[in-house]
């Protein structure tokens, strides 16, 4: 591997939150220096940010410039004032974020986008972990409408219920190179196909007749579901764009809680030069009242959220969207609504250029941070806990984990 390969291969992993804290505790022994406090805001300071008037769940930064009668715009608010508070050049360099040219590249085209005020309550789904034999009935079915031809497979158990593999993953190599990846059974991977753009054909097929009863597909008169699309990109370290091309089940005249199962269930994805078939979960384990996106906005600014992406200054993010959809990511015991805030920070440019590999034009490039917070009230987040992994431990950021 060469220098170059090194680089690539490592500008593509990420620390986790816990790799990341043993290597910050072991920088500070070695530098004698204080960790920068991370305390929540100050109670006026929240009062502040809380007091913006936000209609229709949308906050939409002034670093941007958006069509105000643009898609999923409920409206332009007056700027927010929040502290500038004093960014120490040692630290930024260690906060976490994807790399775009403009942060709406990670919008997406979510339902909600604009009507966040008609939610009140959502239904909260089970992720069994299945038996072996259960996954290999499943991943027959899917190769066969898939036109796959399985040639051997390779099953792996679940870690428990307590990690992010809680879930069995069972894979298999087909007679013509395709490979594929059951993990649970709620999503299909597909990757090293001789020929993806048919592989991605088939798939969209099944997606939209999957969603159809046998008397529907039998009617001459029935109309298919549609479909609507979405692209989110952002860059590697090399500048290269890596875009996510997401498809999914798009009913206007359903409920808006139709819209996000179909959003967050029937869907697939294409990624570098692979595909994600996304299922659909368990049996429904109850309907739960949702804390506000005003709240959830209060979570972030208070350190009281998750995910990979991360600042120091959350008091300073400028908030571009708040979106609500259903985390699936690996080892959730409940597929849970969440609250998906889009930030970004001035300093990000400066940031986004430090990290990018030599000989690469920085000047057009960013950071754009994502925050998830669980949507569903917190009095009843015991019956339903949620967890969201990343590497090797839980991506949290409470304020209790930075004092």
């Amino acid at each position: 591997m060469n220098s170059n390969d090194y680089r690539s291969t490592l500008g593509g992993v990420t620390p986790s939150p816990a790799w990341r804290e043993r290597t910050l505790a072991a920088m500070e022994q070695a530098q004698g220096k204080k960790r920068p406090s991370r305390k929540p805001l100050a109670i006026a300071a929240t009062a502040a940010v809380l007091a913006v008037a936000v209609t229709g769940g949308v906050w939409l930064s002034g670093r941007t410039e958006v069509d105000p009668d643009g898609p999923g715009t409920a409206r332009t608010p007056e700027p927010v004032v929040t502290p500038t508070p004093t960014i120490n050049p040692e630290w930024i360099y260690f906060e976490t974020f994807s790399i775009v040219t403009d942060p709406r590249q990670l919008m997406g085209n979510n339902p909600t986008a604009g009507r966040l005020e008609e939610l009140t309550e959502l239904p909260v789904y089970e992720n069994p972990i299945p038996t072996e034999d259960q996954q290999r009935v499943l991943l027959n079915h899917l190769a066969e409408e898939l036109g796959c031809t399985i040639a051997e497979t390779d099953w792996s158990p679940s870690d428990g219920e307590e990690t992010m593999g809680r879930e069995p993953i069972l894979e298999a190599e087909c007679t013509d190179g395709t490979q594929l990846r059951l993990r649970g059974v709620y999503s299909l991977q597909i990757y090293d196909s001789p020929d993806l753009a048919a592989v991605a054909e088939t798939a969209q097929a099944y997606l939209i007749y999957s969603a159809m009863t046998p008397e529907e597909m039998l009617s001459s008169s029935n109309i298919p579901p549609q479909t609507s699309q979405e692209t989110l990109e952002d860059y590697a370290y090399t500048g290269e764009s890596m875009p996510t091309q997401a498809t999914f089940l798009l009913d206007p005249d359903a409920t808006l809680e139709e819209q996000i199962y179909s959003y967050s269930f029937q869907r697939m994805e294409v990624r570098n030069n692979s595909l994600t078939l996304y299922l659909q979960p368990g049996k429904s384990v109850g309907t739960f009242p949702l804390r506000s996106p005003d709240e959830a906005l209060a979570c972030f600014r208070s350190w009281d959220y998750w995910g990979s992406c991360y600042t120091y200054y959350p008091e300073s993010a400028q908030i571009i969207l708040i979106s609500l959809e259903y985390d699936i990511s690996v080892g959730q015991p409940y597929f849970q609504p969440v609250y998906r805030i889009l930030y970004t920070q001035d300093y990000w440019d400066e940031v986004a250029a430090h990290q990018m590999f030599d000989g690469v034009d920085t000047s057009p490039f960013t950071g754009a941070g994502i925050a998830y917070v669980p949507a569903i009230d917190p009095k009843y987040q015991d019956e339903v806990p949620y967890r969201r992994y990343f590497n090797d431990g839980l991506a949290y950021m409470g304020p209790e984990e930075w004092e």
